[in-house]
């Protein structure tokens, strides 16, 4: 812990945050891609369907990602007012809710 502490050096549980929003988006991803190859299973997303259907599903995920990473980061150390420790909310709340629907496909898949 105290190694995590030490590189985010701003904020004690930003690389948590940025962590989260990793394994919630790559394991959603993953899993939703693995319980689709079972049958009776599908998308019940719309919007997910149809970037599914253009082949950008993954390019819209790696960018939610990067800027879900990237943005925080830099405003956080360029910047550096305390008051921006609230921009971990976008990578603590969306890796939270991703990581739930990847254990939901996994217990599909199971």
């Amino acid at each position: 812990m105290i190694a995590i502490q030490k590189i985010g050096g701003h904020f004690p549980y930003e690389p948590l945050a940025y962590v989260l929003l990793v394994m919630g988006t790559m394991g959603d991803h993953l899993s939703t891609m693995v319980a689709l190859t079972r049958p009776y299973i599908y998308e019940a997303n719309a919007f997910t369907v149809q970037l599914m259907a253009s082949g950008l599903w993954l390019p819209v995920d790696l960018v939610l990602m990067v800027f879900g990473i990237f943005l925080p980061y830099l405003l956080i150390r360029r910047i550096g007012h305390p008051s921006l420790r609230g921009l971990l909310a976008y990578p603590l709340v969306l890796g939270t809710i991703r990581l739930g629907a990847c254990i939901w496909n996994i217990s599909l898949i199971i």
